[in-house]
């Protein structure tokens, strides 16, 4: 079994965090009014006990002290308060500032990533990364990530008081620090697995929703409802699994952590008061340590239950990233040859094709040779029709020339210039494809049809409409072009989505056409309404047609033989039937053999593809 290039990343330190930083851009002003925030908040909390001590220490004697030091505390909680609401809120913008555009910028790169990665990668699991991983970012980088700067900001800064105003009791907790660290280290590393393994689960999850969501009439017909839910009800399973580990984990390392610091608070107390009661200290100093004590070890408390959800956070990261680290397709291709400016007008004339002994194996299936030497000429205008069983190489060619894939050997020409020298965008505009099933967005009729040329006046928009017949439906439809047709354009039949697909390739006016078993799905009535508006989109234009039913490419210019990657025949239906046995074989199973009515049929003939 062949690697898999996109194996689910393990983050193994939280360096990964860094990769964040270049998305602050733009918001450095605001980052740095929130470290300002932080240090305020932190610096007011670490004050408070310092009033407690003065008041224990130098005492309450009269009522004007203790009013003066009433209002002190009060501007002091207020002041602290103020500067944690407004780290709170800063954090809080910053954070979803980022995973705005991060998330954005994921989207972007996902849709320029070539066809290989698509072939290894499940859509669900994509999916997966730009809602449940972005989700944990968006709660971790405020919540988690803050969390955790506020506690070491406040560890630290209670730590030196302690030393500062007690430095003896400060002693027991060198005693107790190393096993509290190893603890919440093991645990966190044990937490980090564990989340790493639920994000997983969870992405099977949303694969495993969105394939059967997606095949969910095949689902119900084929009445295996049951065994989805199965395979579903299994990876909850496993998720709950290690949601439990992770609880467990975490439950236990509280439970170890917190006896160790109420014992070390229990030492501190004991000795503390000897000091006190044999006038080694003032009651203030010890109350005063103490407050810093359960300060210092509620943050590294605090830090321990953190450093799981830090793992999980660096997880979501690296998993998101990932993503980015990807190569897009025109970088890809870049890397073979510097992309040269390719001239693409509306106006010019048909495009000239040439296939010069190409080879290829998908990626995904190396040991399997889909094409095999393939050379071929298509004229400008010209109309070839590629015929051959599922799994020949008509498909696969069709994916080369639109250069989802390069070849493995040889070279594909558009007008004398290799593919892989022109720029990805310019190629991609000379060429339309009207595929076996129309792919219908869940939006307007119009906005769908206006895809292939969002800058088409509303005039080109209408004759589009009407060369491809789509008004005859339309117009009885609530509001004409503009009425939504819902997910993967479900209120639509089959031949009204496949006239959309042809309108939007009529608007896009290329230079080369592609028609991959563009009317194979259809009914009688359905196809002859097809074929006429193909005979528009046909005429001038280079086209390249796939097909199973011989009737309709019969009268096209040239008909090319594929058979298990390879180019056995070419020809016209007449030469293919008295030449290529295969080709005979075939067209006599559809009844268009050598007494076929088809067979003597002159190349005028308006059936199929016609010529004009």
């Amino acid at each position: 079994m062949a690697a898999n290039p996109w194996q689910r990343p393990t983050t193994k330190n939280f360096s990964v965090l860094l990769k964040l930083l270049p998305f602050l851009r733009g918001r450095y002003g605001l980052f740095a009014l929130y470290l300002l925030s932080l240090l305020l908040s932190a610096a007011g909390s670490l004050a408070l006990p310092q009033g407690a001590r003065f008041l224990l220490d130098h005492g309450i004697v009269q009522t004007r002290m203790l009013l003066i030091a009433s209002i002190v505390l009060f501007i002091l909680g207020l002041f602290t308060v103020t500067a944690r609401a407004a780290r709170e809120a800063l954090a809080t913008w910053i954070g979803q500032g980022i995973v705005a555009d991060l998330r954005q910028q994921v989207f972007a790169h996902v849709l320029r990533l070539p066809a290989p990665f698509y072939e290894s990668f499940r859509t669900g699991e994509v999916i997966s990364r730009l809602s449940s991983d972005v989700t944990i970012l968006r709660f971790g980088l405020a919540g988690v990530l803050g969390g955790a700067l506020q506690s070491g900001l406040t560890l630290v800064g209670a730590l030196l008081l302690m030393v500062t105003t007690l430095p003896l009791l400060v002693l027991p907790g060198f005693l107790i620090l190393p096993p509290l660290v190893w603890i919440n280290l093991r645990a966190g590393r044990l937490q980090r697995h564990y989340s790493r393994l639920e994000q997983d689960y969870l992405a099977d999850l949303s694969a495993h929703t969105e394939e059967s969501l997606n095949g969910i009439r095949v689902v119900q017909a084929m009445t295996q409802e049951t065994a989805a839910e199965a395979r579903y009800r299994a990876d909850i399973v496993h998720l709950l699994e290690q949601v439990r580990r992770r609880i467990r984990v975490q439950v236990g390392a509280s439970l170890v952590s917190g006896a160790l610091i109420f014992g070390l608070l229990s030492v501190m107390l004991y000795l503390g008061g000897w000091l006190v009661v044999h006038g080694r200290a003032q009651m203030g100093m010890l109350a005063a340590f103490l407050i810093y004590a359960l300060m210092a070890t509620s943050s590294l408390s605090t830090l321990g239950s953190l450093w799981g959800q830090l793992g999980r956070l660096a997880g979501a990261t690296e998993r998101l990233l990932a993503l980015l680290d990807e190569t897009p397709e025109e970088t890809r291709a870049s890397a073979v040859e510097p992309p040269i400016p390719v001239a693409v007008s509306h106006k010019n004339p048909p495009a000239s094709l040439r296939f010069v002994d190409v080879s290829f194996r998908y990626p995904s299936r190396p040991d399997i040779a889909a094409l095999h030497h393939i050379d071929l000429d298509v004229a400008p205008g010209e109309t070839l029709a590629l015929v051959g069983a599922s799994g020949a190489g008509k498909s696969t060619l069709f994916s080369l020339l639109l250069r989802h894939y390069l070849p493995e050997t040889g070279h594909i020409l558009l007008d004398g210039q290799d593919l892989r020298a022109l720029r990805l965008h310019e190629l991609r505009r000379q060429i339309a494809i009207v595929p076996q099933q129309a792919v219908i967005f869940s939006m307007s009729i119009a906005d769908n049809i206006r895809m292939a040329r969002p800058e088409a006046t509303e005039a080109a928009l209408r004759r589009a409409v009407q060369a491809a017949r789509v008004d005859e439906f339309a117009e009885r439809l609530p509001q004409g072009l503009q009425t939504h047709v819902g997910e993967k354009g479900v209120a639509l039949s089959g031949g009204q989505r496949q006239r959309i697909a042809i309108a939007r390739a009529l608007l896009r006016d290329p230079r080369i056409l592609i028609l991959d078993e563009a009317t194979s799905a259809l009914d009688a009535e359905n196809e002859r309404l097809i074929q006429e508006a193909l005979a528009l989109l046909t005429a001038d234009r280079t086209t390249l047609v796939a097909a199973h039913r011989l009737a309709t490419i019969v009268h096209a210019h040239r008909i090319a033989v594929l058979d298990a990657g390879h180019l056995i025949a070419l020809g016209t239906h007449r030469e293919l039937l008295r030449e290529c046995e295969p080709y005979r074989h075939f067209a006599e199973l559809q009844g268009l053999g050598s007494h076929g009515a088809l067979s003597q049929a002159p190349d005028t003939e308006e059936s199929g593809f016609y010529i004009r």
